[in-house]
């Protein structure tokens, strides 16, 4: 067990000790926990303050723990990562290790911890998200002028290009890209040398250890960087509403590939069959899709509501949000990923999405904007007029009166909305830059973990051969 809680006298065993322990879901950000400790040890070391062979020994044991994985490491009995892993240290430095845990706490690297974690999973969920944004532009060049019926209450509403919905698709994919995007600048800042919360008197420089640990600035209040979920809660709720807005691109799928409509084709390998019925082609990846939108609203309700009210510090009640946090975060990268695949296989009937547009009078709006406008009468009594030819059947009659040889060149009209001149280039020149900051993200992040391993390599190194 570990030593500082038999220094002190106090601490649970059995059901009550389980009961407060994060050791469950501790696996989760445990390279991060022990990324943070190399950090801290090196910095310790380069500034005289712990002996040599004392951080040698240390960085040398950290490494096998990294190697080794959370399964070698965390045994069962201990409150948390930081506790059995100290104990893993001492056994395996022979007491060395002691030395290590000067000028910090777990409540500042926990923190630190989670900041990295985050930071990793948003740039994988970023570069998911802008090869989906990638998936889409590619239909919708493929699928230009090709109509398709707009929906609102479930019911065909107005006719457009499926370009216009499928760019739609894009833009919100890109607007959820900014979003989680913008917590980064939250993220990346170090809590590390706040200890508990008010600091430590050990003589740390806390720019000098967060370019080590890998973040690119430093929180200014010691007290909120132990202490505040807030920066980590943000790209939850970012990562809750990316899962949500692809819900809706898997509500649209759903719609236009239902035996009804039967415009678009799933893949094969996003769907499912039935276990009885063989005829069956279930969108399951959807389905999935749907339903983790559903848990994230959820969860990111339960990430407020664990914070509501708790006074500034550090409080256990933070630790339970982090399950909430780490199911937010995987669920919005893989899903992402998931949505990149199968759009890069969708396919749309072509024939099918024209026949669907002349058996629905879904371009009646313009034909009443159009008469109100030829004719200088108000919408209203042309609205009425047309509601007529239409309860009448006389679709091929208003065309004609209007001047229109089909619907798709009635609706080619517009002046604002789905028109003609939508911004292809543009979309794909904001996806560029984002794809660009999508990769220089991750290589920043790779790059800065290879520089401290690489570090720490170097100076456990006489202590690893021995």
């Amino acid at each position: 067990m570990a030593r500082y809680r038999e220094a002190v006298g106090i601490g649970g065993s059995g059901a009550v000790y389980e009961y407060t322990s994060s050791l469950s879901h501790d696996p989760e950000i445990f390279p991060y926990i022990v990324r943070v400790l190399v950090a801290h040890t090196l910095h310790l070391h380069r500034r005289g303050l712990i002996p040599g062979g004392a951080a040698c020994k240390a960085l040398a044991a950290l490494l096998e723990a990294l190697d080794a994985g959370a399964g070698a490491v965390l045994g069962e009995g201990y409150e948390d990562a930081f506790e059995a892993l100290e104990d893993w240290l001492e056994e395996r430095t022979r007491g060395a290790s002691a030395y290590i845990w000067l000028g910090r706490s777990r409540n500042d690297h926990v923190s630190a911890a989670l900041r990295l974690y985050a930071m990793d999973r948003v740039a994988e969920a970023l570069h998911w998200l802008a090869e989906a944004r990638g998936a889409v532009l590619r239909l919708a060049g493929r699928y230009r002028g090709v109509p398709v019926l707009l929906h609102t209450h479930a019911q065909p509403s107005q006719l457009a290009t499926l370009d216009c919905l499928l760019l739609a698709w894009e833009e919100a994919l890109a607007s959820a890209w900014r979003l989680l995007h913008s917590t980064l600048t939250l993220l990346d800042r170090s809590p590390l040398g706040a200890g508990a919360g008010a600091g430590t008197v050990a003589p740390l420089d806390p720019g000098e250890l967060a370019g080590l640990a890998g973040f690119s600035a430093v929180l200014g209040s010691s007290v909120y960087a132990a202490g505040s979920r807030l920066d980590l809660t943000a790209a939850a709720l970012a990562a809750a509403a990316v899962l949500v807005e692809a819900s809706r691109i898997a509500g649209d799928l759903m719609l236009l590939s239902s035996p009804y409509v039967a415009a678009a084709r799933i893949p094969d390998s996003h769907v499912a069959t039935s276990s009885i019925m063989p005829h069956k082609r279930n969108p399951a990846t959807l389905e999935v899709l749907r339903a983790r939108a559903a848990r994230a609203a959820g969860l990111a309700a339960g990430v407020l509501a664990v914070q509501k009210g708790l006074p500034y510090g550090y409080n256990l009640d933070l630790q339970e949000a982090n399950p909430l946090l780490y199911t937010l975060l995987r669920d919005a990268a893989e899903s992402a990923r998931i949505l990149a695949d199968l759009l890069s296989e969708l396919e749309f009937d072509r024939g099918r999405l024209e026949r669907l547009a002349l058996e629905y009078p879904a371009w009646s709006a313009e034909a009443a904007e159009l008469l109100a406008l030829r004719e200088g009468i108000p919408l209203r009594e042309a609205y009425k007029r047309v509601a007529a030819e239409v309860r009448a059947g006389r679709l091929e009659g208003l065309l004609e009166k209007l001047g229109a040889s089909s619907p798709l060149d009635l609706v080619s009209r517009r002046a604002t909305g789905c028109t003609p001149g939508l911004d292809y280039n543009g979309a794909r020149g904001r996806l560029e830059a984002d794809r660009a900051a999508a990769e220089t993200l991750r290589a920043r992040l790779r790059e800065a973990e290879r520089r401290l391993l690489e570090a720490a390599r170097g100076a456990a190194g006489p202590c690893m051969e021995g």
